[in-house]
């Protein structure tokens, strides 16, 4: 094995749950559509936004398709049919987009200890499907964290224009690292938009899933944390 690919989310980061982070983003984007004049409340704001956050995750994981975070944002001003001054609408998109920042994620159990280590055996990439916080916004989280020189290339599905599973992001990264599928392996926690994504593009694919007791045909390997990889080749 050559090369190493990681998932972002509940592989490198574990996924913010809702708390502080999900009420600045429902309240601060209630806050703006009020200032453009919108009696709106946190209820409709959060059934809104859930509906857009909702056509997001489908069109990623059942047809690879990426609708980024500047898009979904257009989606949540087009049902309240409203349109915002450029000054509005810069506020807006730092509430649904750059507030992961203020109130970051933790990182995933063993990462910050393995990573080193893996650095020295092979090459290492982010393959990202971006959901709500685009590329740009955790590049500076991994860059703060202290991460981010351990990766030879970053791949974020909103600047590529295409998500996981659809095996086209697996290998354009493998291309930008000159590595062959068969010389790569990916590891996630998705078994449709990691593991099936990753066969599909002829790579290994490894299940990160640490509370599963059972394996999935797909997967080539079944790990409870990414400290795990050490031991595999």
């Amino acid at each position: 094995m050559e090369a190493i690919t990681f998932d972002f989310w509940n592989t490198l980061y574990k996924t913010t749950k809702k708390g502080v982070l999900h009420d600045v983003r429902i309240n601060g984007l209630m806050r703006v559509l009020q200032s453009a004049g919108l009696d709106v409340g946190t209820g409709e704001v959060f059934e809104v936004f859930k509906k857009v956050w909702l056509h997001a995750f489908t069109r990623q994981r059942a047809y690879g398709e990426e609708v980024p975070p500047a898009r979904q944002l257009e989606l949540i001003l087009e049902k309240f049919d409203i349109t915002l001054s450029e000054v509005l609408k810069q506020k807006a998109y730092y509430y649904y987009a750059e507030t992961l920042l203020e109130y970051p994620p933790e990182m995933n159990t063993d990462v910050k200890e393995t990573l080193p280590l893996l650095y020295n055996r092979y090459k290492l990439a982010v393959i990202c499907n971006t959901g709500l916080s685009p590329g740009y916004v955790l590049r500076k989280l991994m860059k703060k964290d202290g991460i981010i020189d351990f990766f030879e290339y970053l791949t974020f599905s909103d600047e590529l224009g295409i998500a996981k599973p659809n095996p086209g992001i697996f290998e354009f990264t493998l291309e930008k690292m000159n590595i062959e599928s068969h010389q790569a392996a990916h590891i996630g926690d998705d078994m449709i938009t990691d593991v099936v994504g990753a066969k599909k593009a002829g790579m290994t694919a490894i299940w990160l899933a640490p509370a599963k007791d059972w394996k999935i045909p797909e997967a080539d390997y079944h790990l409870r944390t990414v400290k795990e990889l050490l031991n595999l080749w």
